[in-house]
């Protein structure tokens, strides 16, 4: 498979980075020299200096041989308008955009249009970032949340307790199969480590265990954590940006929520007031202590901050946490910062970045794999694949086929309902399997099953 990435910036790097390892040929353009001889010095990719959006650069990166465009420069308009050529040139090959300007993405995703640019598929952070947000609110103080076939199934990562009754004891005897429950630990992230457990694995005080569930059984994945559970009523928004304004769009929709919005320039709060209907629009500065006491901080169910400064994002989170809010979820731009954010107390996160990475991937898997997300550490993904009648696991209970160290079948989705499996649990084809697998063993996994 040979894939050519339009940018080298955190997104296109990342991109490169998870494609170069599955041994994807990968070239990656940009006009920046000094971001290519960077990625040189990491990366097994070749690199070409010009312009995504010009055909010579293109002929010169082999398009015509290709079977991806990825088009994430800095430029909105670079990105189409290289999709554009290439479909001119290449009309075969797939193409996916960025595409950030969120009127330009509201054009040009329409059908026509889209045709039109030789869009076939295109990548919008904001609406990527405010799902991510709200998956969070299903479950308050989740570390990391991961939608499995479309929502119906859900790995939640959440921290274990030092004093939590399981610490110190194997899976087999906290949460044994036989018992018929309806959670599964699919994954541990351990210093810095990801494990994919089996019965016998212990459980230490601060793991971050990744248990997969429907979305009706999250009340039992929070029992037990220890945390109440309870729907979220009162939300706080920082930043009256595009992704302050989308979400609270979408959560005024929800007649359950009272949502309050901070933004600090005028001539934008009168803008979101005149956009928004049932939200409270509060102009001032988010980290003014004074102004969130009044407005009720306390009573805050999840403080959320998106503005475009990572350091106020975790300022005003901290704040609003020492203030009473009992959640908080913090926007990112530099996903370098995350490992700071979990440092400093703020587990919940999200980034615009590593949420079109996972899209793009998605895309770029699309066939046997149907989709891709990433664990924490970049070298665990969580794949869905669906089985055939000619799959060699057809058929077969999950306890008799030879699974690879490092892979652990997680969820399986038949028609509309999900099953959380058992080893007993006989494979069908149309079944998909939403699968844990460490980099290694995911090459191994696939011929065990197809």
């Amino acid at each position: 498979m040979k894939v050519i990435v339009a940018g080298a910036g955190e997104v296109g790097y990342n991109i490169a980075e998870r494609l170069s390892r599955d041994k994807v040929d990968v070239i990656l353009i940009d006009t920046d020299q000094n971001r290519l001889d960077a990625v040189v010095d990491a990366l097994d990719v070749q690199t070409i200096r010009g312009s995504a959006s010009h055909p010579d650069v293109l002929s010169e990166a082999g398009l015509e041989g290709s079977d991806l465009l990825v088009a994430v420069t800095s430029s909105d308009e670079i990105n189409v308008l290289a999709c554009r050529v290439s479909q001119l040139m290449a009309p075969e090959v797939r193409r996916v955009a960025r595409i950030r300007d969120p009127l330009l993405y509201k054009a040009v995703n329409k059908a026509d249009l889209r045709e039109g640019l030789g869009l076939a598929n295109v990548i919008d952070p904001t609406t990527l970032t405010v799902d991510n947000i709200l998956d969070f609110l299903d479950l308050p103080g989740a570390v990391d949340v991961l939608n499995v076939g479309s929502g119906r199934l859900k790995f939640v990562g959440l921290r274990l307790p030092k004093q939590h009754p399981a610490v110190g004891k194997p899976l087999s005897e906290v949460l044994p199969r036989a018992a018929g429950n309806n959670l599964l630990v699919v994954a541990i992230y351990r210093h810095h480590q990801v494990i994919i457990p089996t019965g016998n694995t212990t459980l230490l005080a601060k793991d971050l265990l990744y248990m997969a569930a429907t979305p009706e059984h999250l009340p039992e994945v929070a029992q037990f954590f220890g945390i109440e559970w309870k729907t979220v009523g009162v939300v706080f928004i920082m930043g009256g940006g595009e992704v302050g304004l989308s979400l609270a769009r979408r959560l005024e929709g929800r007649d359950d929520i009272t949502v309050k919005l901070i933004e600090q320039n005028a001539e934008r709060c009168e803008y979101l007031s005149r956009e928004l209907n049932g939200t409270i629009v509060l102009r001032g500065d988010a980290t003014d202590q004074a102004l969130l006491e009044e407005e009720g901080i306390s009573d805050c169910d999840v403080f959320i901050a998106v503005g475009t400064d990572d350091e106020k994002n975790m300022v005003t989170c901290l704040l609003a946490k020492r203030l009473g809010a009992a959640n908080t979820i913090t926007r990112v731009n530099r996903y370098s910062y995350a490992p700071l954010v979990t440092a400093i107390g703020l587990e919940s996160l999200v980034s615009a970045r590593v949420a079109a990475v996972s899209a793009i991937l998605k895309i770029v898997h699309k066939g046997l794999v149907v989709t891709v997300a990433t664990l924490q550490n970049n070298d665990t993904e969580v794949v869905e694949m669906e089985v055939t009648g000619n799959s060699k696991c057809h058929g077969h209970r999950l306890m008799d086929l030879k699974f690879p160290s490092g892979a652990i079948v997680a969820g399986v989705l038949r028609g509309e309902t999900p099953i959380i499996p058992r080893g007993d649990t006989v494979l069908e084809a149309g079944d998909v399997l939403a699968v844990v697998a460490r980099a290694e063993a995911l090459h191994h996994l696939t011929k065990v099953l197809f």
